[in-house]
C-alpha cells in the first residue's frame, strides 16, 4: 500500500512539473561571478544574475567586495541576447535608484548606451544620478519590451553581460567596463522540483526494501 502511494505521489508531482508554468516566460537565465572586469583589473568583485523572457529581462548585480574610490559607482548596465532590430518599445520598469534611462543599444564608455540598436537592453545614468554601491549590495534592473520569438533569444552561455563602474567625480565618468559573454545556466524551478520528486521516490523504494 505504501509503495502504491509513493508511486501515485511521484507521478502527481511529475505531472505538475510539466503542466504548471513555474516560469512560463523565462527563456534564458544564468549567473556569472567575476573578481575583476573580466580579465582586466579595476572592477569590484561581483556576481551577475540574469533572467530573460520573451517580453521582459532583468539583471541583478551583487557586489562581493568593498569598492574603492575608483569603482564605487555603477553608471550603466546591459544585456545582449538577440540579433539587432528585435527589441522594440523598450521600457525600464525597475531600477535600484532614480535617474536611469533605457536604450536598446550596447554599453559604451562614458556611461552611455550606444550602437547595436535592438540587440541589447541597456540602462544608463548621468554622472549626477549614477548608483553608489557598497559591499554586499544587491542591485536589480528590469526591462520590458514587445514580445519576441523565443527562438531568437540566446542560450545562457551566449548572453552578453555588461556593466560600467567608475567614480562620480566632478560630474564626469572614468569608466571601468565589464564586458563578458557566457554564464552558468540556472535550472528551471520545474526541473528542480522534478529532481526532488525523483529523489523522494527513490528514497521511498529503498526504505521499502529494508
Amino acid at each position: 500500500m505504501t509503495r502504491r502511494i509513493l508511486i501515485v505521489l511521484g507521478l502527481a508531482i511529475m505531472g505538475l512539473c510539466y503542466t504548471a508554468p513555474a516560469m512560463a516566460d523565462t527563456v534564458s537565465s544564468g549567473t556569472l561571478t567575476l573578481t575583476d572586469c573580466g580579465g582586466a583589473s579595476g572592477c569590484p568583485g561581483a556576481t551577475y544574475d540574469f533572467v530573460i523572457g520573451t517580453d521582459s529581462a532583468s539583471l541583478t548585480i551583487t557586489i562581493n567586495e568593498a569598492p574603492t574610490s575608483s569603482n564605487d559607482y555603477i553608471t550603466a548596465v546591459n544585456l545582449g541576447f538577440t540579433p539587432s532590430g528585435n527589441i522594440t518599445n523598450l521600457s525600464l520598469t525597475a531600477s535600484p535608484s532614480s535617474g536611469w534611462t533605457a536604450t536598446s543599444g550596447s554599453l559604451s564608455s562614458g556611461g552611455t548606451c550606444g550602437v547595436n540598436s535592438g540587440a541589447f537592453v541597456c540602462a544608463s545614468a548621468s554622472p549626477l544620478t549614477s548608483l553608489l554601491i557598497s559591499n554586499a549590495g544587491i542591485y536589480t534592473w528590469t526591462w520590458t519590451y514587445d514580445p519576441i520569438d523565443a527562438s531568437l533569444i540566446a542560450a545562457a552561455g551566449d548572453v552578453h553581460i555588461g556593466a560600467e563602474y567608475g567614480p562620480n567625480a566632478n560630474g564626469s565618468f572614468n569608466g571601468l567596463i565589464v564586458s563578458q559573454t557566457g554564464a552558468t545556466s540556472v535550472p528551471e524551478p520545474a526541473s528542480l522540483t522534478l529532481l526532488a520528486a525523483g529523489l523522494l521516490a527513490m528514497a521511498g523504494f529503498a526504505r521499502l526494501r529494508l
